[in-house]
């Protein structure tokens, strides 16, 4: 009976410990999901804020066409339909890279120039802005497809706070057609918000590039509100054409885009396989912009 008594009492000590492991055992999966969570939060924030600066520094022709604000986070909607979101934060305490643009105006991350070009000049636009991402607790980078790299100096730390190093405040004008935003090195950007500035084409934020056979023509509604509408950008080998509706359609659509796909084997037309027919709108100084992907099958 006495030895009954001893193994009970020990079977009940490893179950207690092996309970003691398990509750520890959960508490550290728990701990390492915030920690995956508060990290995508970071590199999300990090994003969408380096998204914004490329528009200030490099406007590519859109226009904003409003403001929201909600919590110190505006969300940002230009003349093509696309949305940025701009976060106003504190400095936390998860190491990020550090984003600037030199005097010749290219991108430079953690000290290292990339010979990326950031600002547009001479009616060019620039060539992109970085993505981030965290893996393997170092920070990585990319510009467009090129490929991750490693961000020198880019070790993520172990902060449990979120931050922004970007913006140190923004605000709309009174009559809503200025948006101003200062960043933390003082620089000071006024942005002009064109309410009534509108291009839009219908399915052109689709993410995928619209297929023609050969010598295919299709037609697409387009939205456009004030400004004067140019004629229609395409490469070598398509055609379009932007024709004005007698009328308005019950969704706001007053215009008809048509595409003519080229005629592989006909003279000596060439077409390459993906391109952007660019449809734009301006109204003074002014542009809204919308683009269709476009392909040959």
């Amino acid at each position: 009976m006495k030895y009954i008594k001893s193994y009970i009492f020990l079977t009940l000590m490893v179950v207690s410990l092996v309970g003691c492991k398990v509750d520890d055992l959960k508490d550290d999966v728990n701990d390492l999901k915030d920690r995956v969570a508060l990290i995508e939060e970071q590199v999300k924030l990090l994003n969408d804020n380096v998204e914004v600066l490329a528009y200030v520094l490099d406007p590519q022709q859109k226009t904003i066409k409003s403001v929201t604000e909600n919590n110190g986070q505006y969300v940002i909607t230009l003349s093509d339909g696309s949305v940025m979101t701009l976060s106003i934060g504190q400095p936390g305490t998860i190491v990020q890279p550090e984003i600037s643009v030199d005097n010749n105006g290219y991108w430079v991350v953690n000290g290292n120039p990339t010979g990326v070009k950031a600002v547009g000049e001479d009616g060019k636009n620039g060539e992109g802005y970085p993505e981030f991402r965290v893996e393997e607790g170092k920070w990585q980078v990319r510009f467009g497809e090129s490929g991750w790299s490693d961000v020198p100096g880019g070790d993520l730390g172990t902060g449990t706070s979120l931050g922004d190093q970007f913006f140190e405040s923004a605000s709309l004008s009174e009559d809503g057609t200025v948006f101003t935003i200062k960043g933390v090195d003082g620089k000071e950007y006024s942005l002009p918000v064109a309410a009534g500035l509108e291009c839009k084409i219908e399915g052109s934020d689709n993410g995928t590039p619209v297929p023609f056979f050969n010598g295919e023509m299709k037609e697409f509604r387009v939205k456009i509100s004030e400004g004067n509408p140019l004629a229609p950008i395409y490469p070598a080998g398509w055609r379009a054409e932007l024709t004005k509706k007698e009328a308005a359609d019950a969704n706001g659509y007053n215009y008809t885009l048509t595409v003519y796909a080229p005629v592989i084997g006909r003279a000596t037309v060439v077409a390459d396989n993906t391109n952007e027919i660019v449809v734009r709108v301006n109204k003074g100084t002014l542009w809204a912009v919308d683009k269709l992907q476009v392909e040959l099958e």
